[in-house]
């Protein structure tokens, strides 16, 4: 039999999970670039509150930038694309991880920042304004990656609505 592919009309379970595992790759395609982006800025920020050059914050920020923009350009295809999604197989995991993510963001900040504070008090050069951006940097790693968890939770939690909406669209 010749012609195009059947296309899926219906909200499957399978088709939303596989839908929000595309959307989740094509948003991780540029925000990983934030993960540098970020923490430049805040160190770049910091340097230059503590009169000293802000240069390598700032070149870790465009780096991130410059990677967020690959990563955008990267994902093109997947983010315009019309095609049916994949189905998906992993409904398991994927509700493990729609438990776990929020505990798993939230600790991984906390835990840097304890790290971070614990650095400033039992070092003896911990405050100083040397330390201070380097220790910025620290402190703010995780908060981008806690970021993404909680936005790619958000995604699988709400496959089906997301999926409707992509087929009535499409």
């Amino acid at each position: 039999m010749t012609g195009p592919a059947p296309s899926v009309t219906a909200v499957s379970p399978l088709h939303a999970l596989g839908y929000a595992h595309r959307r989740a790759r094509v948003f991780m395609f540029w925000w990983m670039g934030m993960v540098f982006a970020i923490p430049g800025a805040v160190q770049a920020a910091i340097l230059a509150a503590t009169d000293q050059n802000p240069e390598d914050g700032l070149v870790l920020a465009g780096l991130g930038l410059g990677l967020s923009g690959v990563g955008w350009l990267a994902a093109l295809g997947p983010r315009y694309t019309r095609k049916a999604p994949r189905p998906a197989e992993d409904l398991a995991r994927t509700e493990q991880y729609i438990r776990i993510g929020p505990g798993v963001a939230i600790s991984s900040v906390i835990g840097m920042l304890l790290i971070v504070v614990a650095l400033m008090v039992a070092t003896p050069k911990g405050t100083s304004p040397e330390a201070l951006p380097v220790l910025a940097l620290l402190a703010v790693f995780p908060v981008p990656i806690a970021v993404a968890l909680l936005y790619s939770r958000h995604l699988h939690l709400n496959r089906d609505s997301l999926y409707a909406d992509w087929l009535a669209r499409r």
